[in-house]
């Protein structure tokens, strides 16, 4: 693989670079992308790189939402709908989004215990869960009745019911464990049933016509129906459940179906009468991280993890999801770090959610854009949420904006950026909008034949993007000095030429430096030459050095030349048995490679079949294909059923073993395996050489038992994929078989008649 070139501070891809104070420690901030998400939302990925080193790194990831946009609103879901449920945040937003109601974007929440939250849970103002009396006295953040952002230091509720008989009852809290003399409201937030035992009475209310579910106010609600010594009380959406036990029950014991109740709740964050929408908990160390605009000097989580955090603005309209990445090339930080990033971009409260490998920024369509520390997303219990809600489905374009709005480029640098294009309603439709021209001064570049920016002056300026009657504009930055490097260091090069490639990055990102911008040269042309373009065409077999220059940079690739004798290319016909490995099991299956004296016969691997567990035939041999084909072909016929055959090859850019498989060769016909090398393993010049491994072929029951074998004319390689039908060809008078390529194909000829590498006789 390619050895590293660049400088820690080159390349980076920003809308704009400043320093910020961290702890107290001077930090540069980049910002590599930053685009709508949706209505009234922007999204931003962020570099932090310590000043003075560049080797302190964070990488942070914000969504900010103005919640006055008629369009947009923020929810909560839970895990797998319940509060007992943990799932990935993709799939939450993906299972809740409807053709009007679209999770566009959103972060993990709650800390969580046996798939539970941990803090005081609420969604669309009713309670879901209440646990260790107020939240355990954890920090929380949500959205009011009102839409707007609420953070809390402390919470306290208060929930109470007032029986016709004007016997008020305190409710103890939601949808945890009924203890003694104990009474409690479940809902459906819990799952299906109430999971009460059989020692108390549960009653079934709904909230009359006009009423909604509030954590300040009172409702009216109807019993429904009542249960004395049952429990597990079903729960559906629309209802909910009072359950009751000891002096609790003997109390619902003198309700009766159809009465109506008064629900009184009040909710105080911070001593302040709340109607909350949705909350979810946070940490419960001594400081609120962000308070008032004023960043905890003690009392916060003082490690560095990865984390999630939630902000609001000091008007209380803006909120701010942010996840920092940890425990990788992003250092993570404390709870202090990251409301000093949150205070620097708004946010004037804030409280920390759960990080770690639960921390995950989600925004659609390209699910986690964070790299989570578990390597990918983790299941949790409940995540916030922002959502485009729209009067109708519409996706006709009518705006459009850059993935990346500015780039920085080297010189000679080719950017082409990526457009996104929104609806009427700011909803992101799609990511790929085609159709966009570039334009720029002469003395910021060029744009090329294909539509792409090529960085040929040296300072930058403006790129004009045109979409119909749209238009927006990009920054370019251009550094002459910014170091860049050859892609890869080695390469084959078979019948087909290759186009050297150069490289720097941008960010998390590569960008492509203009081959022809460079002046190339060739330490042997016998063996490869190279044009101006980069172009190296391969003369005849052998290494060679290439070397491309540009100004003070100089970069070499070597050259591996392999012209295939044929093609199709026998790449190992098997006649060299003691070449392979061969393996069976049972062992009584014995394989074996019987290798004909005929030097036309294709040889057979020859095992006996029996009973026996898990049984498989495995020729090995670990070894490079030759060249850079196209296809491998694998021909066998046999008289064993197998219920697959599987090929491993091993790319050479890979550590992983790809195992292509086949299923269901048919007995007594010939079966062709054929693997499409660019469809299996992508384009990439760096795939090659192939590395073959290994052969295995897994018969079924309805094998014959006894001696099976399988005839293997040969492991084939193409490198055309261009192949007509069989051109006639004069009959060669001599007795002896001639071996000849046609059209792509090999075919054997005796004096009469022609056959296919399976033996096969075809038409002349």
């Amino acid at each position: 693989m390619k050895r590293i070139l660049f400088s820690l501070f080159s390349l980076l891809c920003i809308a704009s670079s400043y320093a910020i104070s961290l702890n107290g420690i001077e930090y540069t901030i980049d910002t590599l992308s930053m685009f709508p998400a949706g209505p009234g939302s922007t999204y931003y990925e962020l570099r932090l790189l310590r000043a003075d080193n560049g080797l302190g790194r964070l990488d942070a990831f914000l969504l900010a939402v103005d919640t006055r946009d008629p369009y947009v609103q923020v929810q909560q879901v839970l895990g797998k709908g319940k509060v007992t449920g943990c799932e990935v945040p993709s799939s939450m937003a993906k299972r809740s989004t409807t053709d009007k109601e679209i999770y566009f974007g959103g972060v993990n929440g709650d800390f969580f215990a046996y798939e539970a939250p941990v803090g005081t849970t609420i969604i669309n103002g009713q309670y879901a869960l209440t646990p260790f009396g107020s939240g355990g006295g954890r920090r929380h953040g949500g959205i009011d009745a009102e839409g707007r952002g609420v953070t809390a230091y402390t919470h306290t509720y208060s929930m109470k019911v007032t029986t016709p008989a004007n016997a008020t009852l305190d409710i103890h809290h939601v949808n945890d464990y009924r203890d003694e003399n104990q009474l409690v409201l479940f809902n459906h937030h819990l799952g299906t049933t109430t999971g009460t035992n059989a020692y108390g009475t549960e009653v079934k209310i709904q909230l009359l016509e006009g009423e909604t579910w509030k954590t300040t106010g009172t409702m009216k609600a109807k019993v429904l129906a009542k249960e004395e010594n049952v429990g597990s009380m079903p729960l559906a959406a629309g209802y909910a459940v009072l359950s009751g036990h000891g002096s609790m029950q003997q109390a619902l014991n003198q309700l009766n179906v159809g009465d109506e109740l008064t629900l009184s709740f009040e909710l105080r964050l911070d001593d302040e009468l709340v109607n909350v929408a949705q909350f979810i908990g946070g940490d419960h160390y001594e400081a609120m991280i962000l308070d008032d605009g004023k960043v905890a000097q003690s009392g916060f989580w003082n490690e560095l993890h990865p984390r999630t955090g939630f902000g609001v603005s000091q008007t209380r309209d803006t909120i701010f999801m942010m996840v920092v990445d940890g425990r990788g090339v992003s250092k993570g930080c404390t709870t202090k770090v990251m409301a000093e990033i949150l205070k620097h971009h708004g946010a004037w409260n804030a409280v920390n959610w759960d990080g770690g490998g639960s921390s995950c920024m989600y925004i659609r369509p390209f699910d986690q854009m964070n790299n989570g520390s578990d390597g990918k997303e983790r299941a949790v219990t409940n995540a916030m949420f922002a959502v485009a809600h729209v009067p109708e489905v519409d996706t006709n374009v009518v705006a459009i904006a850059p993935y990346m709005p500015n780039y920085y480029l080297p010189r000679y640098g080719v950017a082409a950026p990526q457009f996104l294009g929104y609806n009427k309603y700011g909803v992101l439709v799609e990511t790929n909008v085609t159709g966009v021209k570039l334009s720029c001064a002469p003395e910021v570049g060029e744009i090329l034949e294909d539509g792409r920016f090529l960085a040929t002056g040296e300072k930058g300026g403006k790129l004009v993007a045109t979409w119909g009657d749209v238009t927006t504009e990009l920054d370019v930055r251009i550094s002459s000095t910014a170091p860049i490097a050859i892609r890869i260091d080695t390469v084959l090069c078979g019948p087909q030429p290759y186009k050297v490639e150069v490289e720097g990055t941008v960010g998390n990102n590569t960008v492509e430096i203009l081959s022809s911008a460079l002046t190339w040269s060739s330490a042997d042309p016998t063996i490869a030459t190279v044009d101006e373009e980069g172009n190296v065409e391969g003369k005849k077999n052998g290494m060679v050095v290439i070397t491309g220059k540009l100004g003070t940079f100089t970069d070499q690739i070597v050259v591996k030349v392999e012209f295939p004798e044929s093609d199709p290319l026998i790449w190992d016909d098997f006649r060299q048995a003691s070449s392979w490995e061969l393996k069976g099991s049972p062992t009584s299956f014995k394989p074996s490679l019987s290798v004909p004296e005929d030097p036309n016969a294709p040889v057979n691997l020859m095992f006996t079949y029996g009973s026996g567990r898990n049984p498989f035939v495995q020729l090995s041999k670990d070894s490079l294909l030759y060249s850079t084909p196209d296809k491998i072909r694998v021909p066998l016929t046999t008289n064993a059923v197998f219920e697959k055959v599987i090929v491993m090859i091993r790319a050479n850019n890979s550590t992983t073993t790809d195992q292509i498989t086949f299923l269901n060769p048919k007995a007594g016909e010939e079966n062709v395996l054929e693997i499409d090398v660019k469809e299996r393993f992508g384009d990439d010049a760096a795939i090659y050489p192939l590395r073959f491994l290994a052969l295995k072929m897994i018969p079924t029951s309805e094998t014959p038992k006894g001696e099976c074998y399988v005839t293997l004319p040969g492991i084939i390689e193409v490198f055309s994929e261009q192949t007509t039908d069989l051109e006639d060809v004069t009959s060669n008078q001599s007795s002896t078989n001639v071996k000849y390529i046609q059209n792509g194909n090999l075919y054997i000829q005796t004096v009469d008649k022609i056959y296919n590498i399976l033996g096969a006789e075809v038409s002349k």
